[in-house]
């Protein structure tokens, strides 16, 4: 008896882990496909470079055009660093899947042949 409510408990768990990992994969893909990265505006962006510290030295000031330029280039780098992020998020979810996998299997295996004795 003690044995079953074991191997039911195992079976349980990896399975919620399985369900976790199928979500948060799920989830990935959406982001994948359809990605909603986050940057600032253009403005903000604007005030950012000509904002200066106490200890570094004065800026130069960059045209409007080449602030756009390399406004767009943040942007660029902004989208490649979320897509990096989420195909590496990917990865982790997918492992939530197939690393307990076989400890359901084997669960559910050990179950059916005490079924049978």
């Amino acid at each position: 008896m003690v044995r079953h409510v074991y191997y039911y408990a195992v079976m349980l768990i990896t399975l919620v882990m399985m369900i976790g990992g199928m979500i948060a994969a799920a989830v990935n893909v959406v982001s994948l496909v359809n990605p909603t990265p986050y940057y600032m505006s253009f403005e903000d962006y604007k005030q950012n470079q000509h904002y200066e510290d106490e200890g570094e030295k004065e800026r130069e000031h960059l045209s409007e055009e080449q602030l756009l330029a390399n406004y767009e280039r943040y942007q660029t780098e902004e989208v490649e660093r979320d897509q990096g992020y989420t195909v590496n998020q990917l990865l982790y979810s997918g492992f939530w899947v197939f690393i307990p996998l076989p400890f359901f299997v084997l669960a559910r295996r050990q179950l059916k042949r005490q079924e049978k004795e």
